[in-house]
């Protein structure tokens, strides 16, 4: 949709707490073309609007005192502010965080971190489209005759004038019958179902593209949250050059014949004891899904579940007690399965948990299969679930399940062969005992059982001695030396060799392996480094990574407090480094927690910074010593212009909270020179040293300076 250029400098207020933030949106809205005001709280925000009257707010959510979801709700019931749009920044990506900004008033939301490089362009297209809507609300014209007994309502759009018309039927299907609300594309599009709106978009601006008539089923919501279904018909008219001129349209409430359709489908394509989708939609979805899978050339597991013994079961308690069992079953299997394992749910469109093929046989489909094993994840899961117990006809009541899994493309290529195999293989679970899961492949099932003893193994490798450190030492960038370590876990396995983290760590936490892991690596780095001090070297900073279960499990400071007391070792030799969005995820119990650690006198660091979404007005909140560069702003230093900017700025801001900074994988001189020009504080990586055994760091820390560093000096 196009519209009419603006004909001043357009003028955008930005309200956040966090000067850094301030400044980064300020020379992304000004590289556009936009003045800028600021403000850095909400009645500042609400006193500088009176003054600037400004296009568009851009507005922190999060902010002490009037957070940003007060501000807006205030701007909005101010009548000059009530058509200026608000963006939203909110590092919250939840619901009901993103429905309270909707409510309160706001335009559009912006996840943090931000793409620097789009929004300027996205604030751009918010005022275009805010200058639409003000257009099309200036002016009404009457064009318009609903039949109501047709539940037909008429619009008109003269694109001329730039002028909206709905019909009174029009605001009675929309259920805004008595409100005063200026009608336009907008506001029509707006009442549309979220999951709907977007075809309904492109069909408009397919229209306004080139004159393309069209027609369109969708959902609407009413204000009192009721959905309808309505036909959305429009065509263009033309003038005598071809011209675009107006856009007529219809909307027609068709709810009652989708209730009626729907109805159909589901004795078609639902199963009536449990509600599910049934063989044949299972089929067709499978079809659907396999479709994709060739084009984008993926993995999918089909997966048939049968409960054991249940025909005893039903002979005994009788068919009605039978099928409670069978609903409640298919309830949990739905509740097991994550979303993203799933192929059909309650409509066409959506995707389900689980369908019931016949009598007690259930299949799923796992869909997007990075690795096979994660088909054997959801089956574990599903065997676990179903062991719990049951109730039905009033009593108690344990089962089990066999469980096949078939692979596309390995073992089938169409529906019926998959379906067919994975029928094949939860017999041969059956045969196998019951209560146990088979791969229709024996290699994929010789390869699962690999995977359980890996993770058998695992559980025996903190008893047996076969976990150690090393360690990577961080060298201070003005003098060389080496002031600090960080321990890093390896896995001396006594048949596979030197396992790397990355291929026990995700094992370790899925099983929960990870909490006592965690407990033997700041053990033992405690324990180390005090051994070094005994022996006469200088002491150093020891840095442990704590893994989010750890942090979350609630138990982290007594773990360190043990780890120190039963070492001896001094608190403030000890760094514990975290990770953005650990420390983000429960801003009150994380600050506790960080609070109890410092006052024990541990060093505390953020690793990774960068890479999440923390705010400078929380950041500055926790009490921290230390932020490390990501590596992956530092591997293109200096040639890419974006790392290197975002380095100079973490660097500046770290510095500005009086905070030291770490740039992790260094890796060349020139990196090292980009950081040293710009004041970084600590650098480790590559170019100085790997990580080492324990043995070697006397050696390292006996010299205290490596030439990389002192060179570059």
């Amino acid at each position: 949709m196009t519209t009419p250029a603006l004909h001043r400098v357009p003028v955008a207020l930005v309200v956040d707490d966090d000067a850094m933030m301030r400044l980064l949106i300020r020379q992304a809205l000004e590289r556009v073309g936009l003045a800028c005001h600021e403000a850095n709280d909400g009645a500042k925000a609400l006193r500088k609007f009176g003054e600037v009257q400004p296009d568009i707010v851009l507005l922190d959510v999060m902010m002490p005192g009037m957070d940003g979801f007060e501000v807006c709700e205030r701007l909005r019931q101010q009548d000059r502010a009530a058509l200026v749009p608000v963006l939203m920044l909110t590092g919250l990506d939840d619901m009901d965080s993103i429905n309270r900004a909707y409510e309160v008033g706001a335009t559009d939301f912006v996840s943090k971190p931000i793409n620097w490089g789009v929004l300027g362009h996205r604030v751009r297209y918010i005022l275009r489209a805010s200058q639409a809507f003000r257009d099309n609300a200036k002016h009404q014209a009457s064009l318009e005759s609903a039949q109501r007994i047709a539940r037909l309502g008429s619009w008109e759009w003269n694109l001329a004038r730039n002028e909206t018309y709905w019909s009174a039927q029009t605001y009675h299907i929309l259920g805004l019958d008595g409100q005063p609300l200026q009608p336009g594309c907008d506001q029509l599009l707006g009442s549309v179902h979220p999951e709907d709106r977007e075809q309904a978009r492109q069909a408009l601006r397919d229209l306004l593209g080139n004159g393309q008539a069209f027609g369109r089923a969708v959902r609407i919501v009413q204000p009192d949250g009721a959905i309808r279904h309505v036909q959305l018909q429009a065509e263009g008219s033309f003038d005598a050059d071809g011209t675009l001129q107006q856009v007529s349209g219809t909307i027609q409430d068709v709810t009652e014949l989708k209730e009626a359709e729907a109805r159909i489908r589901y004795l078609a394509y639902y199963d009536g004891v449990t509600g599910l989708p049934n063989r044949q939609f299972f089929v067709e979805r499978l079809e659907h899904c396999l479709a994709q899978c060739r084009r984008h050339n993926r993995q999918l597991a089909a997966v048939s579940l049968d409960l054991d013994q249940f025909k005893r079961f039903n002979d005994t308690l009788g068919y009605t007690a039978g099928n409670e069992l069978l609903i409640s079953v298919a309830k949990r299997l739905a509740d097991v399965v994550r979303r993203e394992d799933t192929v059909a749910r309650g409509d066409t469109d959506q995707l389900a948990a689980v369908a019931r093929l016949d009598g007690d046989e259930f299949s799923l489909l796992i869909t997007d299969l990075t690795h096979y094993h994660d088909a054997a994840k959801v089956a574990r899961r599903l065997l676990d679930e179903l062991r719990k117990p049951f109730r039905a006809a009033g009593r108690e009541v344990f089962v089990s399940a066999s469980i096949g899994l078939a692979l596309y493309p390995l073992d089938g290529e169409d529906a019926d062969s998959l379906i067919k195999n994975a029928s094949a293989a939860m017999h041969f679970a059956k045969d196998q005992g019951r209560d146990n899961y088979q791969f229709y492949s024996r290699a994929m099932n010789a390869t699962a059982l690999e995977k359980l003893a890996m993770e058998s193994q695992l559980r025996r490798a903190l008893d047996r001695g076969e976990l150690l450190l090393h360690y990577q030492p961080k060298l201070h960038m003005a003098t060389g030396q080496i002031i600090g370590l960080e321990a890093l876990i390896r896995w001396q396995h006594p048949e596979l060799g030197l396992v790397p983290p990355s291929q026990f760590i995700p094992l370790a936490e899925e099983t929960g392996l990870i909490i006592p892991i965690g407990d033997w690596i700041l053990r033992n780095a405690c324990t180390q480094n005090m051994t070094w001090q005994r022996g006469g070297l200088a002491p150093v900073h020891v840095a442990v990574n704590i893994a989010s279960s750890h942090f979350r499990q609630g138990g982290l400071a007594d773990s360190v407090e043990k780890a120190l007391r039963d070492s001896g070792l001094e608190p403030r030799w000890l760094e514990v480094e975290l990770t953005e969005s650990m420390l983000m995820q429960s801003v009150d119990a994380t600050l506790k927690t960080l609070f109890e650690l410092k006052d024990m006198g541990v060093r505390l660091a953020i690793d990774d910074f960068g890479t999440g979404y923390s705010s400078l007005s929380y950041l500055k909140r926790f009490p921290l010593d230390t932020l490390k560069i990501d590596r992956s702003f530092v591997k293109d230093l200096p040639r890419d212009s974006e790392d290197a900017a975002i380095a100079k700025a973490i660097i500046a801001m770290a510095h500005s909270l009086k905070l030291s900074v770490v740039a992790e994988g260094v890796e060349t001189a020139e990196q090292l020179a980009f950081l040293q020009q710009h004041g970084c504080d600590l650098v480790q990586g590559f170019l100085f040293s790997r990580p080492v055994i324990a043995q070697d760091i006397p050696a390292l820390l006996a010299k205290r300076q490596l030439r990389a560093v002192s060179g570059a000096a």
